[in-house]
């Protein structure tokens, strides 16, 4: 098996929409994202993730200069990650299809596989 990150990500607009919702909304997104985790992990194959807080730094170049961001103005906002264990890219891709995360329209799973260095 293959470790796969996978990084959501979402508008501005969406995360807005998330943060504006009923406890009874939350709770059922919530349960959404349980049910996919939970059978990942049935089958063995749910490693680390977390959810982000939309702010942080961005360190730039060989100066390292600091600065605040990323912005909720970008295109896209990075909103927290995964990582899966699959045999390969096709399996990593079918098992992200059931993520809560694509019943937004702006909301996308970027599968990406991890490099070991030995």
């Amino acid at each position: 098996m293959k470790d796969f990150m996978l990084v959501f990500r979402n508008s501005a607009k969406s995360q807005e929409a998330f943060a504006t919702q009923s406890p009874e909304q939350m709770q059922a997104e919530m349960a959404l994202w349980q049910a996919w985790m939970g059978q990942l992990a049935a089958k063995n194959q749910l490693g680390d993730g977390q959810p982000l807080f939309p702010g942080g730094k961005v360190l730039h170049g060989t100066k390292r200069v600091v600065t605040d961001g990323p912005f909720a103005e970008g295109k896209d906002i990075v909103g927290g990650y995964m990582i899966i264990k699959a045999q390969d890219y096709n399996e990593a891709v079918e098992l992200s299809r059931g993520c809560p995360q694509l019943n937004s329209d702006d909301g996308t799973v970027e599968v990406r596989e991890i490099m070991k260095i030995e």
